[in-house]
């Protein structure tokens, strides 16, 4: 296990603090230590290739219930997933770590809304335009993937006023970005990433090493994406 999952890379930009970890369902840990903390839950704003919005535990009880049953599929799924969730006590932060091991980095984000640590969040990604009960998604433009410009956030209509008023978590996932040139932000014409940036009561970032280097169209390292990132989210906070 990565070091950089139950110890993840902490650094301090302007005051504002900022977690990569490697696998991207470990930020639960993270957020449910703000939770514990502020005593109430945030909004977040997630920026990912992919939605990692799948419910608590599914794929583990998905496997398990495949494996005991099939005919009885989704008594059973629902059956561990429940199972999996009266482990958890939200302010028990030992207790999440015990449970993290059965959940995939896909999955983080619904677990943490269960749990409490989060009202509501906002997926900005690339695949799937989901339709839950809570929570939003966007589907970024194909011509836009990777983008962080004010075009891409006005194309996919995210609720600015809205999520203005809100106690925010930035979560970024580096598998988004696709060409180094989507680190080249013009900061005098391109204000709304800046803005959800400085608004961030913590940015959590996911480095998905495997996605990543399957997704990304030229040749730049893992290694390197984080430093552009990390290099741009400074220039943001000490502007």
């Amino acid at each position: 296990m990565s070091n950089n999952n139950l110890k993840p890379r902490c650094l301090s930009i302007g005051g504002k603090d900022i977690f990569v970890v490697d696998d991207h369902h470990y930020v639960l840990l993270i957020w449910g230590r703000l939770y514990k903390t502020r005593k109430h839950p945030m909004v977040l704003v997630s920026i990912d290739y992919h939605p990692d919005t799948n419910p608590p535990f599914w794929l583990w009880a998905y496997q398990k219930a495949m494996a005991i049953d099939p005919d009885r599929e989704v008594e059973l799924v629902a059956k561990f997933q429940q199972r999996m969730m009266i482990t958890i006590e939200p302010l028990n932060l030992d207790s999440v770590r015990k449970a993290i091991g059965q959940m995939r980095n896909d999955e983080q984000i619904n677990t943490a809304m269960a749990l409490g640590y989060l009202s509501d969040y906002h997926m900005i990604n690339c695949m799937e335009k989901h339709t839950y009960s809570k929570g939003s998604h966007y589907l970024v433009p194909k011509t836009q993937f990777g983008s962080l410009e004010d075009a891409m956030f006005k194309n996919i209509k995210l609720p600015l006023k809205k999520i203005g008023a809100e106690d925010l978590i930035l979560d970024i996932d580096l598998d988004y970005f696709l060409r180094q040139e989507n680190f080249e932000l013009d900061l005098d014409q391109n204000r709304i990433f800046a803005d959800l940036v400085r608004q961030a009561q913590i940015i959590t970032v996911a480095r998905s090493k495997s996605y990543f280097d399957f997704l990304r169209t030229e040749e730049f390292t893992i290694k390197s994406c984080e430093e552009k990132l990390i290099g741009l989210l400074e220039k943001i906070i000490c502007r």
